[in-house]
């Protein structure tokens, strides 16, 4: 009969987080963190040896299950049996002569030294003189400007001799500068008021209008529903695609 591996190579499946599959790793062997994350190294590590094919398969579902990327292979063909290959860089340690590696020369600097030697530091920039001899100090309190240097405003100065203030209601206009005007004189005599609805124009005064004469022998009424030639739009019959849907039984 032949037997198989579950060989976990530390992948993971998609859509699951490394750190609850590494908790369900622990909980489905029963042991702990240090134990699971040597398995997490890249290399094929078996996780079962020697089984039969339903019961590999069985392990391969639940470590599938747990978010663990697991294969099955045969026991004689599995890779965990062979013998590691060194990698290209091991190769390259093995070959390479054995250098001594020299001490570092460094030291630690006390607190606010120059980290850097004199020849290594840039040139001090020279110093700014600012001239300071047409500056003064003024008092604390007054006008930092001297009196020639206050702009004045110019005012405004208005003359109402004349004006004064009138009382309330009184008439601001004086009597020669009112402006007579001339009155209308209307006769009523001749005025009467019209009974409620009657015609105010008399025949003499009514606007002769003339009305206008429509010839309705070729209209007609047109059934419910009938086309009256209107203009259609133009819709395009829409096909939807049934290829895919299918019957429930």
């Amino acid at each position: 009969m032949s037997q198989f591996d579950i060989i976990f190579r530390g992948d993971i499946v998609f859509g699951h987080q490394l750190a609850d599959v590494k908790l369900r790793l622990q909980q489905l062997f029963k042991s702990d963190a240090a134990k699971i994350d040597s398995l997490f190294t890249g290399r094929p590590v078996p996780l079962k040896r020697n089984l039969d094919e339903a019961t590999a398969n069985k392990y391969r579902d639940a470590l599938l299950k747990a978010g663990a990327m697991v294969e099955v292979c045969p026991s004689d063909k599995s890779t965990a049996n062979a013998p590691a290959k060194p990698t290209p860089a091991a190769a390259r340690a093995e070959q390479a002569p054995v250098v001594q590696a020299r001490k570092p020369e460094w030291t630690l600097a006390p607190v606010g030294a120059d980290l850097l030697p004199e020849r290594e530091r840039p040139p001090q920039p020279a110093p700014v003189v600012v001239d300071v001899s047409g500056l003064s100090l003024r008092p604390a309190d007054g006008n930092l400007v001297d009196a020639v240097e206050v702009q004045h405003e110019l005012t405004a100065t208005v003359v109402a001799p004349d004006l004064g203030l009138a009382a309330i209601g009184e008439d601001l206009i004086s009597a020669d500068e009112k402006l007579a005007l001339p009155l209308v004189e209307i006769e009523l005599e001749d005025w009467e008021i019209a009974e409620a609805g009657s015609d105010l124009l008399t025949e003499d005064e009514r606007p002769l209008v003339v009305p206008a004469v429509v010839d309705v022998g070729d209209f007609g009424l047109a059934p419910v529903g009938s086309d009256l030639g209107q203009l259609k739009p133009d819709v395009k019959p829409v096909t939807p695609d049934i290829s895919q849907i299918r019957l429930a039984d």
